[in-house]
């Protein structure tokens, strides 16, 4: 089946992943997520091309979305395939290899070292509208290595990526969770203060709305911020 990321939430988790459930809950909750859909498996290349037009995608960013992916127990970060700047002809093997990534020996480690029943790393695969963000990086709504109750929003130039992949040395914010005061800042000063205020105050709005701690990734595009997914923090 095919769904438009808006037609799905958290409750269709079983069927479309974790990455697709919380970012179609996002987008009903009213969170600023690019427009895209997502495919629970092999489809027929014209419904894909369908959808594609129907949504008035460009370039496209493709995903996996595992049923165990993003989840209150295992996040999986960075273990399956994401592909970027991907265009129209390149869509239908680029969701082949998203669908093909849960075979690999990373995943297949991944899955002996959590104990993970190898039924639940059933894979999705996300078609969504690319944002070639000036800034992007991840916001943590309570620290994942002490656990204090603070938000930490870590920050590069460019995309995402090289963040998630620890490619790149991120600045780092920390702010009090109450008054949004920034307690600490390492590294260059990419963000303004209502950024750093509105990015802090999303975070808070989404962990509320998922009744628990989250890594939210982010970007910043000609200063709108987008939301391009989330996940309860599995490290705490």
């Amino acid at each position: 089946m095919i769904y438009k990321l808006s037609e799905v939430s958290k409750k269709d988790i079983p069927e479309v992943g974790g990455k697709a459930g919380n970012l179609g809950e996002l987008i009903n909750l009213g969170f600023n997520v690019p427009r895209g859909f997502v495919c629970t498996s092999k489809e027929n290349k014209e419904d894909i091309y369908n959808m594609y037009e129907n949504l008035k995608l460009d370039k496209v960013a493709v995903r996996s979305s595992a049923i165990c992916e993003d989840g209150t127990q295992n996040s999986y970060a960075g273990q399956f395939d994401t592909f970027l700047n991907i265009n129209k002809e390149e869509i239908i093997s680029s969701i082949e290899k998203c669908y093909n990534s849960n075979k690999s020996e990373n995943i297949k480690g991944y899955i002996n070292e959590k104990n993970i029943e190898e039924d639940n790393t059933k894979v999705s695969v996300i078609i969504q509208e690319m944002i070639n963000g000036n800034i992007s990086g991840v916001m943590f709504t309570k620290d994942p290595i002490t656990g204090n109750d603070k938000i930490l929003i870590e920050s590069v130039f460019g995309l995402g990526e090289k963040l998630v992949q620890g490619e790149a040395t991120p600045t780092q914010i920390i702010l009090d969770k109450e008054t949004l005061k920034v307690e600490n800042e390492i590294g260059e000063k990419m963000l303004s203060e209502d950024i750093v205020k509105t990015l802090s105050e999303i975070g808070i709005k989404i962990e509320r709305k998922f009744m628990a701690p989250q890594d939210i990734e982010w970007t910043i595009k000609d200063g709108e911020i987008y939301i391009l997914q989330t996940r309860n923090i599995t490290t705490i």
